[in-house]
């Protein structure tokens, strides 16, 4: 059965976090993950807020990337949010977006990604052993300084990328699509995530394949279709390689850039065509969004469904309808 989760970007004040997180926690969602994207606000100190805010749901940023900061800090912060949580922590890693903003290249992103992983474990497992790798390195002497209840934190690998989704099936618990909407793209990352399972000698249904998706429901389907295509201008120009496999003209993707970097959204919404927008966006009325889950899980071996930022013109709102509406149907 799909599970169905919640991720929030970080534009928000912070008591909304914590009402949201409330909800969330009392629903039947399982998941709440908190974006960690470049020039919003980093996700840390708003999982803190959420942990003690929370009882049920599993909470984790969504994505880190490696380049900003070392895996060894990445595994002391998550650590710090399992302790919080009492056990419900998980982490999201994958290359990173907006790293141009800062004029930085996202070199060797299969190896960062892998090498960041298994520090990311040792460190939390506790197993106090170097690490020698051809981007990062732990010494002998490099394991935390406080008395920990060492455990193995999921890890779930952010990434449109094919070769990124064979590493995570070797490596991690989970992958995370995001965004995107597409059914034949999301069979081509389950068969690749499957050939790293295999290569690895684990078993595929080990690793849970989760498609994160920009999510608008209104019960007027006009307003959520502009608020998802308003959403989708900030991350389009980013979604690279997903948009030249679906065909997104380089025209339409510049064009959007020009006006996306400079913080006009709403502008650039309006050079995205329909067909970019229904690959890459979920959006309509409370029926329509069933129906538009529907034919994707009856057709792709999907895990979860992730709801993701802008969720709908109220937050709240749209919460209420997606737990009300939506996820009972598929109980």
């Amino acid at each position: 059965m799909v599970q169905f989760s919640i991720a929030i970007s970080g534009d928000r004040e912070i008591e909304e976090y914590i009402s949201i997180a409330k909800i969330v926690d009392e629903s039947s969602f399982t998941n709440l993950s908190i974006y960690d994207d470049l020039l919003f606000k980093p996700a840390w100190p708003i999982l803190s807020i959420i942990a003690v805010n929370t009882e049920r749901i599993k909470i984790g940023p969504a994505v880190l990337n490696p380049y900003l900061t070392h895996p060894a800090v990445i595994a002391a912060n998550i650590s710090v949010i399992d302790e919080i949580s009492n056990g419900r922590a998980f982490v999201g890693i994958g290359k990173g977006a907006f790293l141009d903003f800062l004029n930085i290249n996202s070199e060797k992103p299969i190896t960062a990604v892998k090498e960041a992983i298994e520090i990311i474990q040792i460190l939390t497992r506790g197993t106090k052993k170097p690490f020698h790798g051809a981007v990062f390195s732990l010494k002998d002497g490099a394991f935390f300084r406080w008395n920990t209840d060492y455990r193995a934190i999921p890890v779930m690998v952010g990434t449109w990328g094919e070769r990124m989704s064979t590493l995570a099936g070797a490596k991690a618990d989970e992958v995370k699509a995001s965004p995107l909407w597409h059914s034949e793209y999301a069979k081509t990352l389950r068969s690749k995530i499957d050939q790293g399972a295999a290569s690895a000698g684990r078993l595929a249904s080990e690793i849970d394949l989760t498609l994160g998706v920009l999510t608008s429901v209104h019960n007027d389907s006009d307003i959520a279709r502009e608020f998802a295509r308003n959403s989708l201008a900030i991350y389009l120009p980013h979604l690279h390689p997903m948009t030249k496999v679906m065909g997104v003209p380089q025209s339409e993707i510049s064009n959007v850039r020009k006006l996306s970097d400079l913080g006009k959204y709403s502008e650039a919404s309006k050079l995205i065509s329909d067909e970019t927008l229904n690959n890459f966006c979920l959006y309509g009325s409370p029926s329509e969004i069933r129906s538009k889950i529907t034919a994707l899980v009856d057709s792709t071996p999907v895990d979860k469904i992730e709801f993701g930022t802008p969720l709908g013109p109220n937050s709240y709102e749209a919460i209420n309808l997606l737990r009300t509406e939506v996820i009972p149907w598929f109980s």
